[in-house]
């Protein structure tokens, strides 16, 4: 019988999602976070920070394609895109396949993480981080929104998990998303990942909710993510637009106008199924009250 290490990642105090390790490739420590990319047996490749993780080589697209693209082709012909975290270069590889974008600006806090995407994961960002419409900023990221005078047609947050005293926990707030709504140009829109609807609806409704104080529209996705062992949500918000309401042929014709190579997940048949909420948790996100603030944050359970 093997003796295999195991990656056990806690996704309530209750339950456990476990992972057979293959083999470790490479192992860093930030002053933010500790970095390991692993081989999977089920998985492949799978890049773990601070013990979650965050994406696997075998469907990492189901999640970055689900993040970018519901919004950006409900948006007119975006030119200039902001993404707040998304250190693996995923993000930024699918902002960069649409033909209209003209930059794409990314902040990530943490040096150490981009230097280990751009070592180890390839598959990831395919280049992406050597795009010339590519602009690299490592910096904090609610300081970079409020201090910027760029404007842009979209923002997409691909940042970790608003858990409890995190760097990230705060750009999950009101006050944040209201000074991202002041950075957008008109007719822009802003996307977020939301957490887990099957392991913390609470916080998923919590965010859906904190950005229907603040934008006109919003709607949520949810995707199930085969390596996170559970559904994913994400939510959407402009005061002119509203990705939900887009048909799905229509989604089909602008993927053929407007993206530059290929999606293996999101089409139009897609895109209706992601926004096809079950009841229980449309429930959930109609009927939320709470907003999630500075003074009172909301995170993951712990």
């Amino acid at each position: 019988m093997y003796e295999w290490h195991w990656h056990i990642e806690w996704q309530t105090p209750y339950e456990y999602h476990a992972h057979a390790i293959k083999k470790v490739i490479a192992e860093e420590k930030s002053e933010f976070q500790r970095v390991l990319l692993v081989e999977l047996f089920r998985f492949g490749k799978s890049l773990i920070i601070d013990g979650k993780v965050q994406s696997t080589v075998s469907d990492e697209y189901i999640y970055h394609e689900t993040l970018v693209h519901p919004l950006l082709l409900s948006l007119n012909s975006p030119k200039d895109v902001l993404i707040l975290g998304g250190g693996e270069g995923a993000t930024l590889r699918e902002v960069l396949k649409h033909k209209s974008v003209n930059q794409a600006v990314m902040v990530d806090i943490d040096p150490v993480v981009i230097e280990f995407a751009k070592k180890y994961l390839q598959e990831w960002h395919q280049g992406s981080f050597d795009d010339p419409r590519t602009k690299l900023i490592i910096g904090d990221g609610y300081k970079y929104v409020k201090e910027t005078k760029e404007r842009f047609d979209a923002v997409v947050l691909d940042l970790t998990d608003p858990i409890k005293d995190s760097p990230s926990q705060l750009l999950y707030t009101v006050e944040f998303y209201k000074h991202v709504k002041a950075i957008l140009k008109e007719n822009g829109g802003i996307v977020t990942q939301a957490t887990s609807p099957s392991f913390s609806l609470d916080t998923f409704s919590a965010i859906y909710n904190t950005l229907r104080n603040v934008f006109k529209y919003v709607s949520a996705s949810i995707a199930y993510i085969p390596g996170f062992d559970s559904l994913w949500g994400f939510v959407y918000a402009s005061d002119s637009v509203n990705p939900s309401s887009i048909a799905g042929k229509q989604i089909d014709n602008l993927i053929r106008e407007r993206i530059a190579g290929e999606l293996k997940f999101y089409d139009g048949e897609t895109h209706e199924m992601i926004f096809s909420i079950p009841k229980n948790i449309r429930s959930k996100l109609e009927t939320e009250k709470k907003v999630s603030t500075e003074k009172e944050p909301v995170a993951v359970p712990a």
